[in-house]
């Protein structure tokens, strides 16, 4: 399902953003170890009962279509992301890094030429993305997708922290006036969403109680510079999420891909929206 939303923001040029997140692909092939396919297939089934339970957590379909396997979707994501401008994946595109993921992963992006922008997930580790290929950048604690007039700033939190060396990167990058996207994995909590994050547990939180104080710097890093943040975009939640952060920053988080979900941002001069 595509879900989608204009956004004005003077001085863009239009611009078309998907963004997804949570694939979990648990992808084996003829490259597999007997101990890789039995993995691969004992994560699948499981999968199959979780994702139903999000879905109806979160009040969105549950058919025959959400019902295809995780692979056919991540597949049918990436088609449709090829007539935008850039891709985000905000984590867990992996249910776990495997040789037998990564390889899937990189055949479906083979021939994808628009610049992608992936943070990891909770379900994934920085250190075992290989220094090459489509996803590389997803090793790095923050990273820089430059198109021509935004930039997209990726910020590792899978862990549900930040660092202050992280921070002080993100304060540079939004001090500069360019106007940016920010991508985090897990989502940050406000008034505005708080009663559909809170029941959840912290498990779904960035800023619970009790967080590093890495974590409100970061909240207030994009409140300092909202003027330049167009939309923080996240998952994790494995349902739609809508909410204003302070300085009314504008957070999308995806739902869950590995039924088939993806949003789609259009972006630019309110005259070019029309």
């Amino acid at each position: 399902m595509i879900t989608e939303y204009k956004i004005v923001c003077k001085g863009i040029k239009k611009k078309v953003i998907y963004h997804f997140s949570d694939s979990h692909l648990t992808e084996y092939d003829s490259l597999s170890t007997p101990e890789e396919i039995e993995k691969a297939k004992s994560a699948t089934e499981a999968w199959e009962r979780v994702r139903e339970h999000f879905a109806h957590h979160g009040g969105e379909p549950y058919g025959e279509y959400e019902k295809l396997s995780p692979a056919f979707h991540f597949r049918k994501l990436i088609d449709i992301a090829k007539d935008g401008d850039a891709l985000v994946l905000a984590g867990d595109t992996f249910d776990y890094v495997s040789n037998a993921n990564l390889r899937f992963a990189d055949k479906c992006l083979a021939d994808f030429d628009k610049p992608i922008a992936a943070v990891c997930g909770n379900h994934e580790s920085r250190r075992a993305i290989p220094s090459m290929g489509k996803l590389a950048d997803m090793a790095c604690d923050i990273h820089v997708v430059r198109l021509d007039d935004i930039n997209i700033i990726c910020i590792d939190n899978s862990q549900r922290k930040v660092t202050a060396d992280q921070n002080e990167a993100l304060e540079y990058e939004l001090s500069i006036g360019k106007k940016a996207i920010v991508v985090i994995h897990v989502p940050v909590m406000c008034e505005q969403n708080e009663k559909q994050l809170k029941p959840s547990g912290v498990y779904f939180q960035f800023n619970y109680e009790g967080c590093p104080e890495e974590n409100l710097e970061f909240i207030k890093i994009i409140e300092k510079h909202a003027q330049n943040v167009i939309a923080v975009l996240a998952g994790h939640l494995h349902f739609s999420n809508y909410a204003l952060l302070p300085g009314n920053v504008p957070q999308f988080v995806s739902s869950q891909a590995i039924v088939g979900n993806i949003n789609r941002y259009v972006i630019g001069d309110a005259d070019e929206l029309l």
